[in-house]
């Protein structure tokens, strides 16, 4: 039943035409945690309280701004900054107490160690994660249970070089034909590397002044479908 409930997105994803469909569906993903957290939540007491203890990645503290939704941020930022200057009270003053070098770095490592731990367990990153853990469970699992959904699949792009690594890391626990699948997607993903270094080679090609009016095929964009197939769209999230 779980895997049911992407059965619908995983499908229309795959219709995309895009380089990676998982992409697609982690921008929507990425999308409704960021309304979720500027909207009725923010002022949830249990949010609140996630909020402060784990907040958020900054590239997310900037998406959040980026949303224009400016109370919203303000309020978690209000008693995110707070609950991060009491957890820094110790470390500052162990700073400002500091006598020798190997005291001082030792005071700074901490600095250091505390801030990471504040940008780590990002809760736009988690609830990405979730998503992108049943959206990739869900593609390994129709692939194995509807012909029509494989069929699809067969003559789709492919996927980001991290996706289709998680895909296939994930499908060993979803697939009982884990290395048959694992063939037939690395068929599909390397058929689409390879394609796609024909087009972004003729798009190289075609800055020569010899080929000065010949036809693009289709590869004036392939410098930024080469940079989705390689890194994908999106701050990756492991679902591993």
């Amino acid at each position: 039943m779980r895997l049911e409930l992407e059965r619908i997105p995983v499908y229309d994803g795959l219709r995309s035409g895009s380089e990676c469909f998982i992409c697609d569906l982690m921008a929507e993903a990425e999308t409704d945690a960021i309304a979720f957290h500027l909207g009725n939540s923010v002022m949830n007491p249990e949010t609140r309280v996630r909020v402060n203890e784990h907040g958020f990645c900054p590239s997310h503290w900037h998406a959040l701004v980026e949303a224009n939704r400016p109370q919203g941020v303000a309020l978690m930022g209000d008693t995110y900054l707070a609950t991060t200057r009491q957890k820094l009270a110790a470390t500052e003053k162990a700073l400002r107490a500091t006598k020798g070098k190997r005291q001082t770095k030792k005071a700074v490592k901490a600095l250091k160690e505390l801030l990471a731990s504040r940008d780590a367990g990002c809760l736009v990153c988690t609830q990405m994660q979730k998503r992108l853990e049943r959206y990739l469970e869900t593609t390994a699992y129709l692939w194995e249970q509807e012909e029509a959904f494989r069929k699809e699949l067969l003559v789709s792009k492919g996927f980001c070089l991290h996706h289709y690594t998680a895909l296939l890391v994930v499908a060993e626990r979803v697939v009982k034909e884990y290395d048959h699948f694992v063939r037939e997607i690395t068929e599909i993903e390397m058929k689409h590397l390879e394609r796609i270094g024909e087009e972004i080679y003729w798009m190289t090609q075609m800055f020569k002044s010899e080929n000065h009016g010949k036809e693009w095929n289709g590869c004036e964009d392939a410098h930024r479908r080469t940079v989705d197939k390689m890194v994908g769209r999106h701050r990756v999230i492991d679902p591993l």
